[in-house]
């Protein structure tokens, strides 16, 4: 077998490029790579057989032996060399150790989610730049404990698709860094920032970077036209949009997620994502299992009509530059109560861009709440759309305190009642009641 070009390179450098029989070196004299122990007469290409030789050495050697004191030193350099390499090899493994514990973690979590059952179960696939990925979070120091939180939230948005999913991940999980960086500086106090910083600058720089990076770890780097029309859209905002600099950089990350290079429309996606997953995570679902391993279906959830006008409330709502951490509470609220109505914390001001009645919304509630508590099953959509007629109804009827216009409320949806009119009059003062019309049930 011939000597290859790796080994010849080896031998060169172990010899330091010098003949071992007469010390010459290049580029005095030509070098060759000479065996010790002729092939000719049973010699190995192995290294310890191996040995620098100018060529006029090597011509004049043919196939003779040479001093056995020569073959000895070249066997002792060939094994300190094969220690030294064996070392460096040991110390080289236990420096990558760390690393290939924590890729292992991730890859771990990241295969629990995939597609097919037994044999044919198939996972997400993962880019091509994963693994420098995830070691920049190791070096950032997220704990690989953290990976399972984060890989379970992205899988579950079905909104980000498959090859995006990655993607999603590592923008959670700078949210995590920043967390764990806010909560070490808490520690070791922090310190303000230079006078002589322009945080206006720094904030929109710090943005682009976070979308430029993000583009750029995928299949297609941002065109300069991209380029332009986010920092254009980054120079648009205004002092009041730079009050939080962290949700300016989390809406340069999410615009990554889908490719976007207009930071409003990002931002603007981003706090209608918010207040959606608010109302729909708030709403009580009931997991029931099925005969099959693992299978089961989610009973309960609102409809897709109750969907739909949810996110026309929030687009107008947003539109009217109603602050998002407020919509997210009112949609939490909304989604726990089971209603498609965000109202609450808003003014009756702010809620003319939707038509969506405060106190009416918060009488369904309690009626809501009542109805169920007692028989134990929601009331229909006809008994609902009744009771909503009727509660309209109640301001043809006069002036009342909303105090108890609720008690009536929460009366009727005890008794199972869609009209809380019955229920209302008994609040009034006898004469009032009196005056009321009798009212035909059919």
């Amino acid at each position: 077998m011939a000597v290859s070009k790796r080994l010849r390179y080896e031998v060169l450098r172990r010899d330091n490029h010098t003949c071992r029989y007469c010390g010459a070196s290049a580029p005095d004299v030509p070098l060759r790579v000479d065996h010790v122990t002729p092939v000719a007469l049973g010699g190995t290409d192995t290294p310890n057989n191996l040995v620098t030789s100018c060529e006029p050495c090597n011509s004049g050697k043919s196939s003779a032996t040479v001093d056995s004191a020569l073959v000895e030193n070249v066997a002792d350099d060939a094994l300190r060399w094969a220690a030294a390499m064996q070392q460096a090899a040991d110390n080289l493994l236990e420096q990558e150790r760390p690393k290939l514990e924590y890729r292992a973690a991730f890859l771990k979590e990241w295969n629990r989610w995939g597609y097919g059952e037994g044999e044919d179960r198939k996972a997400i696939e993962l880019p091509g730049d994963w693994k420098p990925s995830v070691e920049r979070f190791r070096v950032a120091g997220l704990p690989a404990w953290v990976w399972g939180e984060i890989i379970d939230t992205a899988m579950g948005y079905d909104k980000v698709l498959d090859p995006n999913k990655f993607k999603y991940c590592c923008g959670i999980a700078w949210n995590k860094v920043g967390v764990l960086q806010e909560g070490a500086r808490r520690i070791v106090g922090a310190t303000r920032p230079p006078a002589h910083l322009d945080m206006r600058q720094a904030v929109l720089e710090a943005a682009f970077a976070v979308w430029h990076c993000g583009l750029s770890d995928g299949e297609d780097a941002p065109t300069p036209k991209q380029v332009d029309e986010f920092r254009e859209s980054l120079a648009g905002l205004t002092e009041a949009d730079l009050a939080d600099p962290e949700l300016i950089v989390q809406a340069a990350q999410y615009a990554t997620y889908f490719g976007m290079s207009n930071f409003a429309e990002a931002r603007r996606d981003m706090d209608h994502d918010a207040v959606a997953r608010a109302w729909n995570s708030a709403w009580p679902t009931t997991w029931v299992p099925s005969d099959e391993e693992w299978g089961g279906t989610i009973v309960g959830g609102p409809t897709d009509i109750q969907r739909k006008w949810v996110r026309e409330q929030i687009d107008k709502l947003l539109d009217a530059e109603i602050n998002v951490h407020r919509l997210v509470r009112a949609a939490g609220h909304a989604g726990s109560h089971k209603s498609a109505r965000i109202y609450h914390g808003l003014s009756d001001s702010e809620l003319e861009v939707t038509g969506v009645s405060g106190w009416q919304s918060k009488a369904a509630e309690l009626w809501r709440v009542a109805y169920t508590a007692s028989t134990m099953v929601e009331p229909t959509v006809e008994e609902t759309a009744r009771f909503f007629k009727g509660l309209r109804g109640v301001v043809s009827l006069g002036e009342f305190y909303l105090a108890d216009i609720y008690q009536a409320a929460s009366a009727a949806g005890c008794y199972q009642d869609p009209d809380l009119v019955s229920c209302l009059t008994q609040h009034l003062s006898v004469f009032e009641a009196a005056a009321l019309p009798i009212r035909d049930d059919d």
